[in-house]
């Protein structure tokens, strides 16, 4: 009623905000009948929902709904797919040094707090990681659930960071182990998911999580949890802004890619272009295998490995602006999930596979080639003291190796032209005890 009175007012509505279950009329059926009204302004519809089943999204598509949203709604994902709708594109990315000061006096009282960051995708890792430092945290690394107990029982944490899926031992297992542990009873671990399936938060909190962030991750979203639940060191400091952005070197990015919102995917990682096209190259370099090893787990009726792949491909989507991707890459995890039959899961993941090669080949085409060796003059004093620098940095499993890396590069480069590729590579991926290996199997020749 509400949408024809504002037709025929002159001033029609542009976008209708549907829950879907309500009494009456639930949503799908209100955007049926929202279709059936004889509109020359009709308005984008936008279902937002507490479910994120498979049915429920087919159901959205088949009435003409272009966006779904799960609740809790995160206001910069309503805020992009808003502008999404309207054809338009958002008039700039935030950076840290434009993000409002107060959050910034409030990080101030936790800064140097300690964290454990649970998670096995290495682009996961890399975003995480540059954000927390970014604001003065101090951030370990554990690739599984096993390697997260252990590390607990031997050092005292602020707050641990808990991916939901994971080889070996996912966050669940790990976190009702951990609760095992008495002194660690009040240890506040945050649960992050790319998943928006029904009772995923109350499985979260079952197992003695604490709360629950969302994947892609959200910046603020992530520092509200961090205020939330780490307590403060130090009494609260006056509003700056952080300026670690201001000066980020100039990067060209990729442009006119089908599929990829750049700017959904910088704003996730606070406007930082280095950082984001890292975020490509691994995206790039880890997921265009991503099919077949799905369809490897399923032929060995690996169905957890299969789930687990098809989630992490969902994450990263998300991460780097792939939002169609996403999308299909949920339906396959749903599939998977419900161990529907292989006919409908193979169709799945074919309507998945074509797409994301085009953007693996467009990614290909556009990413601007990494920096190649350098004839640098090599100060063999400075380069014995980078080299015991970063060797201790990666024996303590510090990802302050990426930034000596970074500033060190082209003398590394230079100094050891047939081991370079395989240190950076292990920084990079933040695989320490490899690279260490190859930097001493560097340094002995």
């Amino acid at each position: 009623d509400a949408v024809a009175q504002a037709e025929g007012q002159g001033v029609p509505y542009d976008i209708v905000f549907l829950d879907w279950q309500m009494p009456g009329l639930n949503g799908i059926d209100t955007a049926r009948g929202l279709r059936s009204l004889t509109l020359g302004h009709p308005p984008h519809m936008m279902m937002v929902t507490a479910y994120g089943s498979e049915e429920v999204i087919k159901s959205a598509e088949s009435t003409g709904i272009e966006e779904v949203l799960i609740k809790p709604v995160n206001a910069s994902v309503l805020f992009e797919s808003v502008v999404r709708l309207l054809g338009g594109a958002a008039d700039g990315i935030r950076t840290v040094g434009g993000m409002p000061s107060d959050v910034f006096a409030q990080l101030g009282a936790i800064k140097g707090a300690r964290i454990l960051l649970v998670e096995d995708n290495e682009l996961n890792q890399e975003v995480a990681i540059d954000l927390l430092t970014d604001v003065g945290f101090s951030v370990d690394l554990a690739e599984n659930g096993q390697i997260a107990l252990d590390k607990v029982r031997l050092t005292e944490y602020d707050l641990v960071l808990m991916d939901m899926q994971m080889p070996v031992m996912d966050g669940i297992c790990a976190t009702r182990e951990i609760r095992k542990q008495e002194h660690l009873q009040d240890l506040p671990i945050v649960a992050m998911t790319a998943s928006a399936m029904r009772g995923d938060r109350e499985r979260c909190l079952g197992a003695g999580m604490n709360d629950h962030v969302a994947k892609p991750i959200e910046p603020e979203a992530l520092w509200q949890a961090l205020l939330k639940w780490i307590k403060p060191r130090y009494p609260m400091p006056a509003a700056a802004p952080v300026s670690a952005s201001s000066k980020l070197p100039e990067v060209a990015l990729p442009r006119g890619i089908d599929g990829l919102d750049v700017a959904s995917g910088l704003q996730r990682v606070l406007g930082k272009k280095p950082l984001y096209l890292s975020m490509l190259r691994k995206f790039h370099a880890g997921q265009k295998s991503a099919p077949t090893a799905i369809l490897t787990a399923l032929a060995g009726q690996d169905w957890a490995t299969a789930e687990r792949l098809a989630h992490t491909l969902k994450g990263v989507c998300g991460n780097i602006g792939a939002t169609a991707l996403q999308q299909l890459a949920v339906l396959l995890e749903s599939a998977i999930r419900e161990r529907r039959p292989r006919a409908e899961i193979d169709a799945r993941l074919a309507d998945l596979s074509g797409p994301l090669a085009t953007l693996i080949a467009q990614l290909a085409q556009q990413l601007p080639r990494e920096q190649g060796q350098t004839s640098a003059t090599v100060d063999q004093h400075k380069l014995k003291s980078v080299c015991e620098e970063l060797a201790a940095l990666l024996a303590d499993d510090d990802a302050q190796a990426c930034d000596v890396l970074d500033v060190n590069a082209e003398m590394l480069q230079a100094a050891f032209p047939n081991h370079y590729r395989k240190i950076e590579d292990g920084i990079r991926s933040f695989d320490f005890e490899l690279a260490l290996a190859a930097l001493r199997a560097a340094i002995s020749t």
